[in-house]
């Protein structure tokens, strides 16, 4: 069976914009909200003070569940992955739950 030109064509696009959805999928899967401070003090809970700016959909003012990194600024620059929510009062600081320092 030979299918009009049209509808191959229009086919073709959407299994293209499909294609480049499940690849855009996995960078959108990196974007985890982030605290960034001038300092992270280390251990299954962290406290990040100095200067704290939030990215990636972080919440600045308040609790909030899930996952977070929290970035150090300054040396020794650490960072952190945290799992278990936490509360945010920016600039001032962050305190993060359940966290495991990362390379």
């Amino acid at each position: 069976m030979r299918f009009p030109g049209r509808i191959f064509t229009i086919t073709l696009a959407a299994v293209s914009a499909a294609g480049t959805l499940a690849i855009a999928a996995p960078a959108q899967a990196d974007a985890t909200p982030t605290y960034t401070c001038d300092v992270a003090v280390p251990g299954r809970v962290v406290l990040g003070h100095g200067n704290c700016a939030a990215s990636n959909g972080a919440v600045a003012q308040g609790e909030f569940q899930g996952e977070s990194l929290v970035i150090a600024r300054r040396e020794p620059r650490l960072k952190f992955h945290c799992r278990d929510g936490g509360r945010a009062q920016l600039p001032d600081g962050v305190v993060a739950l359940g966290c495991q320092r990362i390379p």
